[in-house]
């Protein structure tokens, strides 16, 4: 199989990378906010509620984030897998292309015949 490109390995790398740093935010809130209120806030106190609304929202947000993110991560992926066989069929000539396209549509219309690789 050849390889894939690097920019795909790179982005599916960074994308992985993102996806488990906020799949785990979204998992256990409360340590995050914690961590970040010990670096970011002032000295003043929070109330439980309002401690409890944010845990809720860093974990409904985080969800939907993480997934998206997991959404784009497999697609790039896709992507580089099938970069080589785009790459292909985009330096054929318009002849080849016709010719592909009717042995296409002769394979197509018998279904015991089976498919070229």
């Amino acid at each position: 199989m050849r390889e894939i490109p690097i920019h795909y390995q790179i982005a599916c790398v960074i994308l992985t990378a993102l996806f488990i740093w906020s799949f785990s935010i979204a998992r256990e809130p409360r340590g995050w906010r914690r961590l970040f209120q010990s670096m970011f806030s002032k000295s003043e106190t929070f109330s439980v509620n309002k401690n409890k609304v944010i845990d809720e929202a860093l974990k409904r947000y985080g969800i939907v984030i993480a997934m998206v993110i997991l959404v784009l991560d497999v697609s790039c992926f896709v992507l580089g897998v099938t970069h080589p066989f785009r790459e292909k069929l985009r330096n054929l000539s318009p002849e080849q292309r016709e010719s592909m396209n009717e042995i296409n549509k002769y394979q197509n219309a018998k279904p015991g015949i089976s498919q070229l690789p």
